[in-house]
């Protein structure tokens, strides 16, 4: 039930998007300054002894890619396509469905990351705008950051507010997904749009496949058994379509859609993947 949990929150917003009336500003606008810096406030502060090594790695794999197409002037959506991935609305779920807590806590961990660098520089690079430090920092989700930072000593007292925790994150995969919908709904897919969205997809595996085989290699060498003992987890990133975000950011920022299509499309072809994928971790499991 998990794996198709995100495809009725996306029927959720074809709907609303074709008998109501606009509201994706207005819900970019509350994802993006609200409710997922309050997600990563709080993990931030409750959790970061466990997440530490994830979210930097995560932080600089991901700045190191977004970079990249900037410094090569790939197109900024196809770049945050290509790079960020749909980690907390989709890939946390499934693999905390799949390989347990665990792979749950990497999985968190990398969400925060990627979240604070695809929020940030992702939100820069749309822009279009210089670089700027001052900036930089007054970004939303580096501001969550520094935040959750300085509430590190009352950890226990946060972990608390776990229920406003656990409502902000259903809101942000409801509403991030719906707000892909709603695009979906004035959008027209094609086969053309599927083709192009598979060849991208099997090159974001490829790419994937090695940055995590030289990550594991690297985790081999310093011995870091969480990473270790959740290799097959892992190796779920390859599979991630691009992150629903990005149509947030896109909407908020720039006022287009242009990313709903390797979007919506990258989420169909994933979901076939995870699934081939998942059946053949249960079949090892059961063989072992």
């Amino acid at each position: 039930m998990t794996l198709f949990l995100p495809l009725i929150y996306l029927l959720c917003g074809l709907i609303a998007g074709k008998l109501t009336r606009d509201t994706k500003p207005v819900l970019s606008l509350l994802l993006t300054k609200f409710i997922i810096p309050v997600v990563i406030i709080y993990n931030i502060a409750t959790n970061f002894s466990n997440m530490g090594a994830v979210l930097i790695t995560t932080i600089v794999v991901m700045s190191i890619m977004l970079l990249a197409g900037k410094f090569l002037r790939i197109n900024p959506v196809s770049t945050l396509c290509f790079s960020y991935l749909n980690i907390g609305w989709l890939g946390l779920p499934i693999a905390a469905s799949l390989f347990g807590n665990q792979a749950a806590a990497i999985f968190i961990s990398a969400y925060i990351g990627s979240s604070i660098v695809g929020n940030s520089l992702g939100a820069w690079l749309l822009t279009g705008i210089r670089f700027n430090i001052r900036k930089l920092i007054q970004m939303p989700p580096v501001i969550a950051l520094i935040i959750g930072c300085l509430l590190l000593p009352l950890g226990k007292q946060i972990r608390e507010l776990d229920i406003i925790y656990s409502l902000a994150k259903f809101l942000m995969s409801f509403l991030g997904m719906a707000i892909l919908g709603m695009w979906l709904a004035k959008s027209r897919i094609t086969l053309t749009d599927i083709r192009n969205t598979i060849q991208t997809f099997l090159k974001k595996a490829a790419a994937y496949f090695c940055i995590l085989s030289a990550l594991l290699g690297l985790a081999c060498l310093c011995q870091q058994n969480l990473i270790l003992e959740n290799s097959a987890a892992l190796y779920l990133f390859c599979l991630l379509p691009p992150a629903a975000n990005i149509i947030v950011l896109e909407t908020h920022y720039l006022g287009t859609g242009y990313s709903v299509k390797p979007i919506s499309c990258g989420t169909c072809i994933s979901i076939i993947a995870i699934g081939i994928y998942a059946i053949g971790i249960m079949a090892i499991k059961l063989t072992n």
